[in-house]
């Protein structure tokens, strides 16, 4: 996290929005969280986006950003990222993938109850999606095509965009960057092995970026001039009981897995923090960081795994609201010091 490089004295824009650069987390249809909110930060118009970067769900959100920042600054981006959800709502029409009537009854958005659930992560142990989905067919690359520009967003140089993948043969981390993000890209870093196929990427084959990622910090800190990097998180940090049955035990090691990554990446760059209050790094050579953070575990204290892949309208404007609800609480607390401090607590960081 030593980045030798001059440093910028004034990172405010000309018209005084606080510029920030925003890690997205994956988690499939929990990301309509993240939508919401984006929705409410893009809303408020006092904050400028340089750089985005996202895995899985949070790479859709990220570039979804940004083709709307093209088109028509923060109302269009707003646009844009609704369109998207909608889209994804609407292809999802036909999936076995829907509550149970149990859940229905129960108020749930889980699909624990659900057959057509239950039926799939069955077969999922049994055979791989090379043998049931032997032609590939993936609805999500029909959104894709119809959302996104990409010669639009590859040449632009307004706002920089990173995707996270897996490399299959040496399980290292890949990062797509603005002029590499394309249908393939986008497909790779939300690439769940058991549902999908691995997606060729210039003869290299990728599986979502969550495994090693979620998100990856540090392409913001090189290739960002702003020091503010605000994570909007959906994977819970804090359980309120413990996991007993098979299925909460399953959620949680998902949830832990893919916390690691970003825990690993802040506790890096507490430690340089550190070094630069103790006098031991020069902060003229060093970039400080002001890591802030949007997340909300009661949102999903009581949704698992299963509801990742619940694309029904209700429960993705649910997500939606809570998102823009917790945001708001954000902006309102940690205005203030954006461009001055980091908002984060570092010692949440440790047990």
């Amino acid at each position: 996290m030593l980045i030798e490089t001059p440093l910028p004295n004034d990172f405010q824009h000309p018209k005084n929005k606080k510029r920030i650069n925003i890690a997205m987390q994956g988690g499939g249809a929990h990301g309509a969280f993240t939508w919401g909110a984006l929705d409410k930060l893009l809303e408020d118009g006092r904050f400028e986006i340089e750089g985005v970067t996202g895995t899985s769900a949070g790479g859709m959100n990220a570039v979804a950003t940004v083709q709307g920042l093209l088109d028509n600054g923060p109302e269009g981006a707003r646009k844009t990222l609704k369109k998207y959800w909608e889209l994804t709502s609407e292809k999802g029409k036909g999936s076995i993938f829907k509550p149970g009537l149990l859940d229905r009854m129960m108020d749930k958005y889980t699909m624990q109850n659900s057959p057509g659930f239950i039926g799939f992560d069955f077969m999922s142990k049994l055979l791989s999606p090379y043998q049931w989905n032997p032609f590939g067919i993936d609805p999500l690359k029909d959104v894709i095509k119809e959302m996104f520009n990409f010669e639009q967003i590859q040449n632009n140089k307004q706002h920089k965009v990173f995707l996270a993948s897996t490399h299959v043969f040496t399980g290292k981390i890949r990062i797509f960057k603005t002029e590499e993000i394309r249908t393939e890209t986008l497909l790779a870093t939300a690439c769940l092995p058991t549902i999908h196929q691995a997606v060729l990427v210039d003869n290299e084959y990728y599986w979502d970026g969550g495994f090693i990622a979620n998100p990856a910090v540090y392409p913001l800190i090189y290739n960002c001039e702003s020091p503010d990097i605000l994570i909007i998180k959906l994977n819970p940090t804090h359980r309120n009981r413990l996991p007993i049955t098979a299925a909460e035990i399953s959620d949680r090691l998902n949830e832990i897995t893919n916390n690691t990554s970003i825990l690993r990446e802040m506790r890096s760059i507490n430690f340089i923090s550190q070094l630069i209050d103790e006098g031991i790094a020069d902060p003229k050579k060093i970039k400080r960081l002001h890591m802030h953070v949007i997340e909300n575990d009661s949102t999903f204290q009581e949704l698992g795994w299963s509801s990742k892949l619940n694309t029904e309208w209700d429960f993705l404007s649910h997500l939606f609201e809570e998102g823009r609800k917790t945001a708001d609480v954000w902006i309102k607390k940690n205005y203030d010091s954006i461009g001055k401090r980091g908002t984060v607590d570092m010692k949440d960081l440790f047990v």
